[in-house]
């Protein structure tokens, strides 16, 4: 019975976790000024490089895994979801366009483990269509001031993409990057092709979805 309890907690630690790390897109509301450009660097740089040491010294048994609560037992001996999904942030945050980055962080936030309770409660089918239309959701939202054939052909790609990426299972790549990173790649090379081709213009796409506070100083 306890062993039952503590798999229940841990459970759900995961998927609170997941959830709020959506709070990372603060980042994008930090004012726009020079000595804050400079930490919204860095920062990021400093924590990915630091949750990159720990997890190695952790692997190579340096420190006890026991002191990370919430690892699954085949995370005791690779890295660790957590810095999958937090190395996802970190690039799509550094490198890629608001709109990209915005919709793909939050599929990993939100759907992966809305996905993760229905693949534990129901079909293949059923899995499939609902992380289709969660993920559609963000992509839509963030694409809302597109062409409108423009946003529903970027959101189907960028839905279909999230969803590969958290169906498909690798040993040596986890998930939570996977359903951040596969979408991102995708949109980001089908704009650079609409771009090319003259269909559309690429300033759209640098345009903010969140603005930074106007705080002064």
């Amino acid at each position: 019975m306890k062993k039952n309890t503590l798999s229940f907690d841990v459970h759900w630690y995961r998927r609170v976790f997941h959830t709020f790390a959506a709070c990372f897109l603060i980042y994008y509301m930090l004012p726009d000024v020079e000595w804050v450009n400079i930490i919204k660097i860095w920062l990021p740089i400093s924590i990915v490089t630091f949750a990159i040491l720990l997890e190695l010294l952790r692997v190579k048994g340096k420190i006890n895994s026991d002191h990370f609560f919430g690892l699954r037992m085949y995370e005791k001996n690779r890295i660790g979801s957590y810095l999958y999904f937090g190395i996802a942030v970190f690039i799509l945050l550094i490198f890629f366009p608001q709109k990209i980055a915005i919709p793909c962080i939050l599929c990993g936030c939100f759907a992966d483990p809305l996905i993760g309770e229905i693949r534990n409660h129901f079909g293949k089918i059923q899995l499939y269509l609902a992380g289709f239309l969660i993920c559609m959701i963000f992509f839509v939202v963030a694409w809302y001031k597109a062409d409108l054939w423009v946003g529903i052909f970027m959101s189907i790609v960028g839905a279909t993409g999230a969803v590969m990426g958290e169906v498909k299972k690798f040993s040596w790549l986890d998930d939570d990057f996977m359903i951040q990173i596969i979408p991102a790649v995708m949109l980001i090379v089908l704009w650079m092709i609409l771009v090319k081709t003259g269909i559309v213009d690429f300033s759209f796409i640098e345009q903010p979805v969140i603005y930074p506070l106007n705080i002064p100083w």
